[in-house]
């Protein structure tokens, strides 16, 4: 078999590329055919969810999310990772986390970072850029509303599994483990690779109030699998912060906590300062703990092969 690692840098990311907008419209086909056979609609009619959308449309639209999911990111993933090279796991950084102390310091880190990063995003949506994006930020967030309707503790686990597991390990294999390292072999400058990783993954979320800290926030991911030299730990700190979002919705429909802790988007000014404070100490000390990716991790040949 001849491997795409033996392939020109830019022919494979025309394939990546090529690869992913594939599994993006066959996962659309795919998600078309399951949700009118399962409920009667189409994928098209789930872009129109809204908080007053009937339960069929949002179960239709949470299967298409599920579908998405699986093929656009993981099923990119590991299948360019397979055709790239004979160690598709190695590959995209499936190794053992070396130092479990770091689990505890990215635990801290992205639970002291959500304030400061939503408080970022409140700021943005002050800028004048127009009508249109302040209409598709409520779209997106009214569909979201709707998306996240959870009534019992088993659809809590559904929703984890749904829109924290799954875009955790789909998106940290393709943004991390196939993109950041192949911008890292382009040039081999983690800071550029790390960066420029960021930026595609924040593109990709197509939401201009956010596109700061979803970039941010790719940064970071990128930074801790590089510190860790583990992609596991990205995935966890990715289903961390996606969880904390889906958890506290649930605890607001279930009066548990108030709706307005629940969508809190401005926070006083000791409790940035406090998390920026933390963030800043966790960084520190995922740096003191480092165990970082080897030297040759992005190397596509070795002498056994």
């Amino acid at each position: 078999m001849r491997y795409w690692r033996h392939y020109p840098k830019l022919l494979q990311l025309a394939l990546l590329l090529l690869l992913v907008f594939t599994l993006v419209s066959f996962s659309l086909v795919v998600a078309n055919f399951f949700v009118g056979k399962i409920y009667g609609v189409s994928a098209l009619d789930t872009a129109l969810l809204n908080k007053q959308s009937s339960p069929k449309l949002i179960a239709a639209a949470q299967l298409v999310q599920t579908i998405s999911s699986l093929f656009s990111f993981l099923g990119s993933a590991l299948l360019f990772a397979y055709l790239a090279h004979p160690k598709p796991f190695q590959y995209v950084g499936l190794r053992k986390v070396v130092d479990k102390k770091q689990f505890i310091i990215v635990l801290v880190l992205m639970l002291s970072i959500i304030p400061l990063l939503t408080q970022i995003g409140s700021w943005l949506q002050l800028l004048p850029l127009g009508k249109e994006a302040l209409a598709n930020q409520k779209q997106t967030s009214d569909m979201m509303s709707a998306l996240l309707r959870m009534d019992s503790l088993p659809s809590l686990f559904i929703h984890l599994f749904i829109f924290a597991l799954l875009p955790a390990v789909g998106e940290e294999l393709l943004f991390r483990g196939v993109a950041l390292r192949m911008l890292f072999n382009y040039k081999p400058n983690i800071h550029f690779a790390v960066i420029f990783s960021a930026i595609f993954f924040a593109l990709m979320h197509a939401q201009v109030f956010n596109l700061l800290p979803i970039m941010l926030a790719g940064i970071l991911l990128g930074y801790i699998y590089y510190l860790s030299g583990s992609i596991w730990l990205g995935i966890f700190a990715h289903f961390v912060y996606n969880g904390v979002q889906v958890v506290a919705v649930y605890l607001s429909d279930n009066k548990i906590i108030s709706e307005q802790a629940a969508n809190q988007e401005n926070y006083p000014w000791y409790i940035l300062v406090l998390s920026l404070a933390i963030s800043i100490l966790s960084i520190f000390m995922l740096f003191k703990n480092a165990t970082p990716l080897p030297t040759n991790w992005s190397n596509d040949f070795d002498d056994n092969e």
